[in-house]
């Protein structure tokens, strides 16, 4: 008996205490296949099942509160109940990132038009400027003629005055005289107006407008294009044990004496070149940054040939993958990083710092950079700095992020760190191997490479700092080496 406020709360739980078979009541439960069964159900369905199987359902429901069924299915409901609400959660944020993409792209539409505008109207005046210019030249060197040409007039009519006084009033010697006198005048006129005129040149005025500005108007049909791009999102309802089995397997790491690295590829770039930085894309190529000489980016194909150099603004240091369609890259002399279509190589987003900045890293699409005299920044695509750890960064240049630790390398006192997102440190290490420490990737296991320039070698860094082997040394050609980088498949040595 329970009370009938209680019923109520029950009434709607869908359990049905007759067999869908015969209609029969559901008195007896099959331990062999674990379901509850009629009277009826047994000469036909479980006629082949041990008698001990067949028990009574009333000794089968004792205890079923406390039963481990129940408590699995609790469980069950729970982390299921969870995983749906960690679905909504990732629905909810990607769908207030795609309107906060969506104002992102409008302000870049608009940045771009005033951008357009204004570059138009400073080309627009110089244009006017030259026209006025170049009109007045021409003007003033008509003027001086001119001038010239009227004040010859007004002597040549002063001349035909005198004679035709001098024709009526004077002696035939002073007619004489005078005729000889004034044809020596106007021979030297017309002499030197001869000379002035041959020299003079008739302008026509005209425009051309520059070809780049009429390919603009003819042939760019779109202001730009707005493209999606589409990632698959591990939103998968999982059962319950077998999540926990997996959350487990997940938080292992590979030990560092088991790694077995294996020879792939050995490629010479341009001479004269000192590379401080260096990437793997997701689709093979090869992103070469030597900032200390030529500063050029350099691509090269997946087998090494060099295919051509990016055209860019500053110095470029150091690179980082942001996902398949985009690279970010830092350039010290600027002061800036920019956000590359790795496609089109143009560039979607450039973050301006107060100071230089270096290394990079990034990891689930945010950035990690190293400024110098403010310390590590992490920041959104947006160019927000989400947090920033203060670090004495005068030997510090080199970074790389995993989920929640960041490692660097201090080149003045030969150590390669590790530490939280606080910047609490959570190990520190240092010996021989790593004399000068530059470059510095870690692995999906978290395990760190680190490339050190005195010591000219690659070292492996067991994921607690504890344990550590070196896996290329000069034996191997390993001179001086810079930067370092890896992928899921592939680690790249940039020397």
């Amino acid at each position: 008996m329970i009370d009938t406020e209680d019923y109520m709360k029950i009434q709607d739980l869908s359990v049905d205490l007759k067999c869908e078979t015969h209609g029969q009541k559901l008195d007896l439960y099959c331990k062999c296949h674990h379901v509850a069964v009629c009277a009826m159900c047994i000469p036909s369905a479980h006629n082949s099942c041990p008698v001990d199987d067949i028990i009574s359902i009333h000794d089968a429901a004792k205890n079923a509160r406390s039963s481990t069924a129940l408590s699995d299915l609790e469980e069950t409901i729970s982390r299921s109940l969870e995983s749906v609400r960690q679905s909504i959660r990732d629905r909810a944020s990607v769908s207030a990132n795609i309107d906060t993409e969506e104002q992102t792209i409008q302000k870049k539409i608009l940045e771009t038009r005033l951008r357009l505008n204004k570059h138009l109207d400073e080309l627009e005046q110089q244009l006017l400027q030259e026209l006025q210019i170049k009109h007045e030249n021409c003007r003033s060197r008509y003027s001086k003629m001119l001038k010239q040409l009227q004040q010859t007039e007004n002597e040549l009519e002063k001349l035909k005055e005198q004679t035709e006084q001098m024709k009526l009033f004077a002696s035939d010697l002073q007619v004489f005289l005078g005729t000889c006198k004034m044809n020596i005048t106007i021979s030297e006129k017309l002499k030197s107006l001869k000379v002035e005129i041959g020299k003079e040149k008739s302008f026509a005025m005209d425009l051309k407008i520059h070809p780049v500005v009429i390919s603009f108007i003819n042939n760019v049909k779109k202001f730009g294009e707005i493209y999606i791009t589409e990632k698959n999102r591990d939103l998968q309802l999982k059962d319950a044990k077998i999540d926990q089995a997996q959350t487990q397997i997940r938080g292992s790491n590979q030990n560092v004496l088991d790694v077995d690295l294996q020879f792939s590829l050995k490629f010479a770039v341009k001479p004269q070149l000192q590379i401080s930085g260096c990437l793997i894309l997701c689709d093979g190529r090869i992103l070469i940054a030597d900032f200390y000489t030529t500063g050029k980016l350099m691509e090269y194909d997946f087998t090494g040939n060099y295919v051509s150099d990016i055209d860019v603004e500053g110095r470029p240091f150091d690179l980082t993958e942001i996902d398949q369609d985009r690279f970010a890259v830092t350039y010290p002399d600027i002061k800036c990083l920019k956000i590359i279509s790795n496609k089109i190589s143009f560039v979607e987003k450039k973050i301006n710092f107060k100071n230089s900045c270096y290394g990079i890293s990034s990891h689930n699409e945010k950035i990690f950079t190293l400024v110098q005299k403010h310390g590590i920044m992490k920041i959104d695509l947006t160019g927000t700095i989400l947090f920033t750890i203060k670090f004495n960064t005068s030997s510090m240049v080199y970074i790389a992020a995993s989920e929640d630790k960041i490692y660097y390398t201090d080149e003045n006192n030969d150590t390669v760190n590790c530490c939280d997102f606080k910047g609490r440190k959570i190990w520190t290490f240092k010996n021989e191997s790593t004399r000068c420490p530059r470059g510095i990737t870690v692995n999906n296991d978290q395990n760190v490479y680190v490339v050190s320039s005195n010591s000219n070698n690659l070292t492996l860094i067991q994921h607690d700092g504890k344990m550590s082997i070196e896996v290329l040394t000069s034996s191997d050609d390993l001179f001086s080496p810079f930067a370092v980088c890896c992928n899921k498949n592939s680690l790249l040595l940039g020397l």
